[in-house]
């Protein structure tokens, strides 16, 4: 919180509305670190860490304000220049964009406690996670530090880091054995009272948490935690993990999220109003590579990590005729890597769950490094062998939003959402029409990430996991490979509401 004393000194002469503080954000960069096209951009360049520099660079400095640049997590996983050296070269992109603070996200544990400790020792900034403990001794591990104070012009500014508790399912089960992600403001209670302790200016949280907005409200689990918090103790939270567009207030306090993959920078300021008082005021802008300078810092970073990656990315794997979509329920690209992995497992059926898919891709030629962006996990396809009453459940588990949350193969799902939770599937049928036999056993190809009960998939651990050898990111070049060319995209539905 801003110390009266501070707060007098800021606002004696200050003109009206000026900006006290500028805290610029991001979230979800998961290694973009070249610019890129998206479907929405209208063939425009988007992101990279040289724009986003730029853009920040150009922000802290137009409003001749002390400034801070916060990350909430999810920086190193997802694409090429990033994975082939376990997230090292986005460490050194963030260490020159200045970053003052970041929180610790899911996917940084996707390599392991110890590959996130080494990374943690490389970057000139504080990662933060202060609701992680160990679970036999309920401390906090020693790579998990609470919470950082950062200094910017006259403030004293502390930062507490707040990790998803959903990681315990989204994360392989191996990385988080042993560990307790715990939920809400008693999680991170001590840490709140051991920042205040400092008698800082202000009291940030940077949360690898988010939230769904329309025009109407907010609704998801950062929205739940600022109700349990007020502004009396916690001045902004900077949000992530849900990849969503975020600009509100609860309690007072500003919550923002600037999308995902670097495409936005959050650009949170307080400002002194004339009654003497202050205000927050929030903004999402997007990133257009095309009219920001690039910054000559980050180039040397990237350029130094090119020659490992270029080969290999540049190369051409398949023509695509139509766009394959990504996003909310079902999708074609979800309904390729379903396929893919039936194929690739030679199973009766597939299914896919919707949290790995993580692009689409756009007609044209597709490289190596396109489709590795979609599936950058390396999870390895395995089949299961399970009776039709059991692909029931774990259909009816893809069902718990509402709506279809994983893609099949090999057959058809009629439901029914407005059924109870655990009885929406109304029928199955395979690829010939008949009825799933809910005694007959069944081959169902999947990622070893839901075979061991990620995303919620729980009931697949106990079956017996035939390995078939490949990646899923290896099983959708075969299949790409192996269709006419240009690639369609699937067009029909297999799951009927």
């Amino acid at each position: 919180m801003l110390s009266s004393i501070a707060l007098a000194l800021a606002l004696a002469g200050a003109p009206a509305d000026s900006i006290l503080l500028r805290v610029l954000t991001l979230n979800d960069f998961h290694g973009m670190l070249e610019a890129r096209q998206y479907p929405w951009s209208s063939g425009r360049p988007v992101g990279g860490m040289a724009a986003v520099k730029g853009m920040m660079d150009s922000r802290a400095a137009e409003c001749g304000c002390p400034s801070l640049r916060l990350d909430a997590g999810d920086q190193l996983q997802g694409s090429l220049p990033s994975n082939l050296v376990f997230g090292r070269s986005t460490v050194e992109a963030f260490n020159a964009l200045g970053l003052d603070a970041a929180a610790i996200g899911n996917h940084e544990l996707d390599w392991g406690v110890d590959t996130l400790a080494v990374r943690i020792r490389e970057a000139s900034y504080p990662w933060l996670a202060a609701n992680v403990f160990d679970s036999a001794t309920g401390k906090r591990p020693a790579w998990a530090r609470p919470h950082a104070l950062v200094e910017s012009g006259p403030y004293r500014v502390a930062v507490i880091g707040y990790l998803t508790p959903a990681t315990r399912s989204i994360v392989v089960e191996r990385n988080v054995k042993g560990l307790e992600f715990r939920k809400g403001r008693a999680a991170i209670a001590d840490a709140l009272a051991e920042a205040r302790a400092q008698r800082p200016d202000f009291t940030v949280i940077v949360a690898h948490e988010g939230a769904f907005c329309d025009s109407i409200a907010c609704v998801g689990e950062i929205i739940d935690l600022a109700r349990e918090l007020d502004s009396t103790e916690v001045d902004l939270i900077v949000a992530g993990h849900t990849h969503t567009r975020i600009e509100t207030f609860v309690r007072g306090m500003p919550i923002v999220s600037a999308r995902s993959y670097g495409t936005a920078v959050g650009i949170v300021d307080l400002l002194a109003i004339p009654d003497g008082g202050r205000r927050w005021r929030i903004r999402v802008e997007p990133v257009y590579a095309d009219r920001i300078r690039p910054d000559s810092s980050v180039i040397a970073v990237l350029d130094k990590y090119r020659p490992i990656v270029d080969t290999l990315a540049r190369r051409p794997i398949v023509r695509l005729r139509d766009t394959l979509m990504s996003g909310r329920g079902e999708f074609p690209m979800g309904n390729v890597l379903a396929d893919a992995q039936r194929a690739t497992g030679r199973a009766d059926f597939a299914v896919m769950n919707n949290g790995g898919i993580r692009r689409p891709l756009l007609p044209g030629l597709v490289t190596y490094q396109d489709l590795f962006e979609v599936q950058p996990f390396g999870n390895n396809v395995v089949v299961l062998t399970m009776t039709g009453a059991a692909l029931e459940e774990v259909l009816e588990h893809g069902l718990e939003p509402g709506y279809p949350d994983a893609h099949v193969s090999g057959m058809t799902v009629r439901y029914d959402p407005t059924r109870p939770l655990g009885d929406r599937v109304v029928e199955i049928r395979g690829r010939n029409g008949k009825r799933i036999d809910p005694r007959r056993y069944y081959r169902v190809a999947v990622n070893d990430f839901m075979a061991g009960g990620g995303s919620g998939y729980v009931m697949l651990r106990p079956l017996r996991q035939q390995r078939t050898g490949k990646t899923d990111l290896e099983a959708l070049i075969d299949w790409l490979q192996r269709q006419p060319a240009p690639v369609k995209a699937p067009m029909e539905k297999r799951w009927i509401r």
